[in-house]
């Protein structure tokens, strides 16, 4: 019976030092939010045409409880419209992010990664007056710097399952953000 209280006891030990630790930028204080605001630079070469190549973006993170995984609940907006066309889109993801240990943390800042999925609300019109509005699943690639105060720079890979009205929102984001 001892031993397998000491074997069970072991392998928390082993877990719990073998789990990746939530990343800085999770640490958002009171109120647990964080906002972004960036641009999408799309790849799709008929979204930079109709859309332009450079689409303002925004995201608010809410961080869910840690008892839940620590992960971030995000809503997220994107869009620009020339030549005719438009692509808007909304993300609505959750994600979860990490950090490599890092003791001078404090004081350097600290660099974090993660994954995330969810819907993306789309809505495009093409430049022949074509218009769609869809739900698809999508999700991301992350990489962050958390400096040593509350500001943050993040970079995302984006893709969707689907487009609308032939235009997609894959791409790439980036964002500077602070938390609250």
């Amino acid at each position: 019976m001892n031993r397998s209280i000491f074997a069970a006891g072991a392998v928390l030990a082993l877990a719990a030092a073998a789990t990746p630790r939530a990343a800085h930028a999770q640490s958002t204080g009171l109120v647990p939010v964080r906002v972004k605001i960036g641009a999408l630079l799309p790849t799709q070469s008929a979204a930079k045409s109709l859309s332009g190549s450079i689409v303002p973006a925004g995201e608010v993170d809410v961080r869910i409880p840690s008892f839940l995984g620590g992960s971030f609940a995000t809503i997220g907006y994107q869009e620009r419209g020339r030549n005719g066309g438009n692509l808007r889109t909304v993300p609505l993801t959750i994600s979860r992010t990490f950090s490599p240990p890092n003791p001078a943390g404090a004081v350097t800042g600290n660099v974090y990664f993660g994954l995330g999925a969810g819907a993306y609300l789309l809505n495009g019109r093409n430049g022949a007056g074509d218009s769609q509005s869809r739900v698809t699943v999508g999700g991301f690639a992350q990489v962050g710097y958390q400096t040593t105060s509350k500001i943050f720079v993040e970079a995302k890979y984006q893709i969707t399952a689907q487009k609308a009205a032939g235009l997609s929102p894959n791409g790439v984001l980036l964002f500077v953000g602070t938390s609250f």
